[in-house]
């Protein structure tokens, strides 16, 4: 009974995939939010079937997923799929958002490449054919790492295998490096900890709220990040080489939603009146 009430209060921590579902065709709203509803892990937390509220809703809304009607009247799931990339900057709740596109038109499908949505299927469908795309949804999500859905998730542990654990907390990285076949996890310019992980699950296990790679080597803490030039980010007493521009569009889209025009100026005041 006690293992069974401590995976439920774990359950209970783990924050749900939120999906929103966006089709004129009221049964179809009703046939979506029903799957969901069965869907472990998974909760309904908007529908419309009018498209210019989505527009709205998705300036604001924190999601995950969206089930898109492409055939829609005035405004069609084209014009919102080509409107998404300036949302997500605008509104970092959608930033990993997934699409999941519903169509009666077969030929739409070779467009949903271009848009690189999640998953694509004609109307009418069967309850397997949900499954099967909130099944993809659920591999892309997992792919970003857990800390994306846990909010409380805000450490490591580490140490030696049958030895004593030491806390490192998410805040105390400066950023990460790919050394070899190890990581080196560093906290200032002169101390690191080295740990027996590929790069690539470190990235994965980070949160992405605070963490973004700037190069195929070196992932920075946000936090941390006191500049930008042409080739480096700059972190508090070391400069971190950037990667090919627009290769790591996450990093690059943080800093274009926090940039203000602006120039540093000194003024003196005389005070000796």
């Amino acid at each position: 009974m006690d293992t069974i009430k401590k995976l439920l209060k774990q359950e209970g921590r783990l924050r749900k995939i939120r999906v929103a579902i966006v089709d004129d065709d009221p049964d179809i709203v009703d046939d979506l939010k029903g799957y969901v509803d069965l869907t472990d892990g998974v909760e309904c937390a908007y529908t419309t079937t009018n498209p210019k509220e989505i527009l709205v809703a998705l300036r604001t809304l924190k999601l995950d997923v969206l089930f898109l009607d492409i055939e829609m009247p005035i405004v069609g799931g084209l014009d919102i799929l080509g409107q998404l990339a300036g949302l997500k900057r605008c509104n970092p709740g959608i930033a990993n958002l997934q699409v999941v596109v519903c169509s009666t038109n077969r030929e739409v499908g070779d467009k949903m490449y271009h848009y690189e949505v999640t998953d694509y299927f004609l109307k009418p469908f069967e309850r397997e054919r949900y499954y099967t795309a909130i099944n993809k949804v659920k591999d892309r999500i997992k792919g970003m790492g857990l800390n994306d859905l846990d909010d409380d998730n805000i450490c490591f542990f580490y140490g030696e295998r049958g030895a004593a654990k030491k806390r490192l907390n998410y805040d105390e990285i400066r950023y990460v490096e790919a050394k070899d076949e190890h990581t080196w996890i560093w906290l200032d310019a002169k101390n690191y900890i080295e740990v027996n992980e590929a790069f690539g699950d470190i990235v994965s296990w980070l949160p992405k709220s605070g963490f973004a790679q700037v190069h195929r080597s070196f992932v920075v803490s946000l936090r941390h990040v006191i500049g930008i030039t042409n080739k480096h980010v700059l972190l508090p007493d070391i400069e971190i080489n950037r990667g090919e521009k627009g290769k790591y569009k996450y990093f690059y889209q943080w800093i274009d939603a926090n940039t203000i025009k602006g120039k540093f100026r000194r003024y003196g005041i005389d005070r000796s009146y």
